[in-house]
C-alpha cells in the first residue's frame, strides 16, 4: 500500500521542486536586472521603450523602464513591485534596489550549490540587514532643514544619472525653492510633494523654466466676456451648482395666463440674481467651483467683470485652496470675507494646446507650480519624470534630516564593516553575511562598469581607500573618474534611501529563498515560461 502514489492535484497541474524552482525564480529576477543595470550612474545608458501603439520613449529612469515591462514570472514581478515601492516612498533608487536584490539571490544560489540549506542563508541575511541598518544610523550625517547646500547637493546627486545632468545646478535651486514653499513643521513634507504642479510649455530652452508663486489649473474661463487677467483677485471657492435648482420630484405648475409664465421665469432669475448679489457685496472678482455653472449665470458674472472656472476635480480644488488660502463653501448664503482667498493675479492663458488658469502672487502659498519650458515634448516628458524624483528626494531628506555619501561610498563602507562583523558569527550564517556584503559592493561595481572604467582595478582602489572609519565616505566619482571623499564633493543622498534598499532587498531575497516549490494550475502556464 505504501508504494502506491497518492495524487492530490488536478490533472494538468504542473509542479517544480527544490533547486530548480529557486533557480527559475532567481534567473528571471537576474534577467530583469540586466535590463536596467546599464542605466545606473551619471554615465549610464538609456533605453528606448516602444508601446503597442508605436509611441517611443527614451529614458534611463529605472522606475519608468520597469513600469513599461510586461512580465509573467511572479518572482520577477515581486522585484519590480519592490522597486516601484521604493520609487513611491523615496522617489529614487529603483535601479540600485533591483541590482542589490538580484545579487543577493545570485550569491545565495552559489551557497545553495555548495550544499548549504536556505535556512542559515536567510538567517545570515537577516543578521546582516539588521547590522547594516544599525551602521547607517551610526554613520549618517545629521542636517537641518536650513542646510540648503546639502539639500541642493542631494538634488544634484539625484540628477547626475538623468538626462538633465548639465542643468543640475539650475534645477536643484528651482526644486529646492518649490519644496520650501510647501514645507510645514510637521515633518511630513514628502506627502505634500503633490502640491507642486509641473506644467509643460513650449520654449527655447529648459533654462527658461521658472517657479510660479501660485498654481496652474487646466481650465479656461467660462465666458468670452470675462476678463483675461484679474488683478488683486478676491476669490470664492465653492461647491454649489450655480443654476436654478430643480426639484427631486415631478411637479405640475398650473399656468393660466402669459403673465404666469413670465412670473415663473422671473422667480428663476431672482435665484441667480441673489447669488450674484452675494458675490458683488463681498467684492469677489473670481469664482472657483467644483460643480457646474450655467451659461446664463456665466453671462451674469461676465457682465459684472467677475471671472469663473467650473467642474474642478478634488486635486485641483485642493491645489487652488492651498495656493490662495481660501476655504471651500457649500452654502453661498453663509459665504463671508474670512472664506475668501487672494491672488495678486489670476490669468487665463493658452500653453501649447491646453487652456490654463494661473493663480500667482499668492500670500504664503502651500501649493506652487513649476513652469517647465523646452523645445521638444519628449524632452519635457523626460524632465518632468526627473523633477518629480528630485522633488521627492529633497522632501524625504528634509523629513528624515540624515544623509550619506553617494557614488557607492556608503555601500563600500557597509560591506567593509559587515565583513568584520561576520567574524563574530559562527556557522554557515557567517558565509551568508559575507555574501550580503559582496551584494552591496555590486552597486559601486556597476557604477564603475557603466563609466567604462577598469572594474577590478577601481574596486581594489575603493576597498583600499576604506582603511579606517574616518574614510567612510570614500567613493567613486564617475564624472571625474576619481576616488575621493564624496561627501566633501557634494555627492550625497538620503540615508533613508539606503535603508529602504537594504530592507526591501533582504526581505525579498529571504522570501524567494524560502520558496521550494512552484505549483501552477492547469492552463496558467509555468512562471517565467
Amino acid at each position: 500500500m505504501s508504494n502506491i502514489p497518492i495524487i492530490i492535484l488536478k490533472e494538468g497541474t504542473e509542479e517544480i521542486q527544490e533547486n530548480r524552482a529557486r533557480k527559475q525564480n532567481i534567473n528571471a529576477m537576474i534577467a530583469i536586472t540586466e535590463l536596467v543595470k546599464s542605466t545606473l550612474g551619471p554615465k549610464g545608458m538609456s533605453k528606448m521603450l516602444v508601446d503597442s501603439l508605436g509611441d517611443c520613449t527614451i529614458t534611463n529612469d529605472g522606475a519608468e523602464i520597469l513600469k513599461g515591462l510586461d512580465i509573467e514570472n511572479v518572482a520577477a514581478n515581486m522585484m519590480v513591485n519592490v522597486a516601484k515601492s521604493i520609487d513611491e516612498d523615496i522617489g529614487d533608487g529603483t535601479t540600485s534596489a533591483v541590482i542589490f536584490s538580484a545579487k543577493l539571490l545570485e550569491n545565495a544560489l552559489e551557497l545553495i550549490d555548495q550544499s548549504i540549506h536556505p535556512k542559515p542563508i536567510t538567517h545570515g541575511y537577516k543578521l546582516a540587514a539588521d547590522k547594516a541598518l544599525e551602521i547607517i544610523k551610526k554613520i549618517a550625517v545629521k542636517i537641518s532643514t536650513d542646510d540648503d547646500v546639502i539639500l541642493k547637493n542631494a538634488a544634484k546627486t539625484a540628477m547626475n544619472s538623468k538626462n538633465i545632468g548639465g542643468l543640475k545646478d539650475f534645477f536643484a535651486d528651482l526644486t529646492l525653492k518649490a519644496v520650501k514653499h510647501i514645507m510645514d513643521d510637521d515633518g511630513n513634507t514628502f506627502s505634500k510633494v503633490g502640491n507642486i504642479k509641473i506644467v509643460k510649455a513650449s520654449g527655447k530652452s529648459l533654462k527658461e523654466s521658472e517657479l510660479i508663486n501660485g498654481v496652474y489649473i487646466e481650465k479656461e474661463k467660462l465666458n468670452s466676456g470675462m476678463p483675461d487677467v484679474v488683478k488683486n483677485a478676491k476669490i470664492a471657492v465653492i461647491r454649489r451648482k450655480l443654476d436654478v435648482v430643480k426639484t427631486e420630484f415631478d411637479a405640475q405648475i398650473q399656468i393660466s395666463s402669459p403673465a404666469d409664465i413670465q412670473g415663473f421665469l422671473d422667480q428663476e432669475e431672482k435665484i441667480l440674481r441673489d447669488y450674484l448679489k452675494i458675490f458683488k457685496d463681498l467684492g469677489i472678482s473670481m469664482v472657483v467651483n467644483s460643480q457646474d455653472i450655467s451659461d446664463k449665470f456665466s453671462a451674469f458674472l461676465a457682465k459684472e467683470g467677475i471671472a469663473a472656472i467650473k467642474n474642478l476635480g478634488d486635486s485641483d480644488m485642493k491645489a487652488v485652496m492651498k495656493a490662495i488660502g481660501a476655504k471651500r463653501v457649500d452654502n453661498i448664503a453663509s459665504l463671508s470675507e474670512t472664506d475668501l482667498g487672494f491672488a495678486e493675479t489670476v490669468k487665463f492663458e493658452k500653453i501649447g494646446d491646453n487652456n490654463y488658469t494661473l493663480f500667482s502672487g499668492c500670500k504664503n502659498p502651500k501649493s506652487v507650480s513649476i513652469l517647465l519650458k523646452g523645445g521638444l515634448d519628449k524632452i519635457l516628458d523626460t524632465v518632468e519624470i526627473t523633477l518629480n524624483d528630485v522633488l521627492s528626494v529633497i522632501a524625504k531628506t528634509i523629513d528624515t534630516k540624515t544623509v550619506v555619501a553617494g557614488g557607492g561610498a556608503v555601500y563600500m563602507e557597509l560591506a567593509k564593516r559587515l565583513k568584520t562583523y561576520s567574524n563574530e558569527i559562527s556557522g554557515k550564517a557567517q558565509l551568508a553575511i559575507t555574501s550580503f556584503a559582496l551584494a552591496l559592493e555590486e552597486i559601486p561595481k556597476t557604477l564603475i562598469k557603466n563609466a567604462g572604467l577598469e572594474e577590478i582595478e577601481k574596486m581594489t582602489e575603493l576597498r583600499a581607500a576604506h582603511k579606517t572609519d574616518e574614510d567612510k565616505w570614500m567613493g567613486i566619482d564617475t564624472i571625474t573618474n576619481t576616488i575621493g571623499n564624496n561627501f566633501e564633493k557634494g555627492i550625497v543622498e538620503p540615508a533613508e534611501l539606503v535603508n529602504h534598499i537594504i530592507k526591501a532587498g533582504s526581505e525579498l531575497a529571504n522570501l524567494i529563498l524560502r520558496v521550494d516549490r512552484i505549483i501552477s494550475a492547469k492552463g496558467s502556464g509555468m512562471p517565467g515560461m
